[in-house]
């Protein structure tokens, strides 16, 4: 796949265009250093109106209009290989966990629901299937989990064990094209959408909390435009991690500007709570209290 020297900036962070002066001008940021490029790099979001692109080259200018790259399309796994997944619920460890607090039916409902899979590596683990509005697979997210508490494991490095469909069959050339876990459940009659971030939480609010259709970014940093563009017709409220919530209201701000419909909850900024916690944490808390 083409590596381009430089990129758009992905930040919600705006200047004013060297040509209409107003402030919707996003630079170009070099994607091994993460720096801008020089201040006349870049392209204004007022298309129609201004139009002006400026794309870097080794300090010079392809040509006064702007240069798109190659749009490489993204690799899907096939169904087969998903569906061979949905088994083994008994050596499952995030499923084990969850039957110690729920109905074997609602564990195994939701994760039909949801398309969970079991995974034999990291000596059994779960996988995250990420299937997209369309009902393509966009890959699958491997996570190991302690079977008693219900968290995530780690090497002894530290490092969380987590791996990918894609790269665990070794397959090549293939272009990850992330979307949120549970974006498949997305339809016409889905109005009231909840985000959180981690798989897990979406799963267990899913048992909780049934009246929202929950999804996950997977991450602090999945609350972006490309994730959530599917969803710009439904009503969103988002639940970020303790200490997120300014990061996902700055993005919501921007997007709602665009005509998506999102509210941000402060619901986990609560000083009693931890950073980190999420809805889980705060429901074990708030029982235990």
């Amino acid at each position: 796949m083409t590596q381009y020297k430089y990129k758009l900036d992905k930040s919600s962070q705006k200047y004013n265009c060297p040509k209409c002066n107003k402030k919707r001008f996003v630079k170009y940021v070099e994607t091994e250093t993460g720096h801008y490029a020089e201040s006349q790099y870049g392209r204004c979001d007022r298309e129609t109106s201004c139009g002006y692109a400026l794309y870097p080259t080794n300090n010079s200018i392809i040509n006064n209009d702007y240069v798109m790259p190659t749009v490489v399309k993204p690799s899907y796994i096939e169904k087969e290989i998903l569906q061979k997944t949905l088994t083994k619920y008994e050596i499952n460890p995030l499923a084990v966990y969850l039957y110690s607090n729920y109905s074997e039916d609602e564990v195994k409902n939701t994760f039909e629901k949801y398309q969970v899979g079991t995974s034999n590596q990291f000596n059994k683990s779960t996988v995250f299937w990420q299937i997209d509005h369309k009902g393509k697979i966009r890959s699958g997210k491997i996570m190991a989990y302690n079977t008693s508490t219900g968290k995530r494991l780690k090497a002894d490095d530290s490092k969380p064990l987590i791996n990918w469909v894609h790269s665990a069959m070794n397959a090549t050339n293939y272009n990850l094209k992330q979307c949120l876990f549970g974006l498949h459940l997305l339809n016409d009659t889905v109005k009231h959408i909840a985000i959180v971030e981690s798989e897990k939480t979406a799963l267990i609010m899913s048992i909780e909390f049934p009246q929202h259709t929950w999804m996950s970014t997977g991450s602090l940093q999945g609350f972006k435009h490309e994730y959530l563009t599917p969803l710009k017709s439904s009503n969103i409220i988002a639940f970020p991690d303790k200490g997120g919530y300014r990061k996902w209201q700055e993005t919501a701000t921007v997007l709602n500007k665009e005509g998506f419909k999102i509210e941000v909850s402060k619901l986990l900024e609560k000083t009693e709570y931890k950073d980190g916690w999420d809805l889980v944490d705060v429901i074990q808390y708030e029982n235990i209290k």
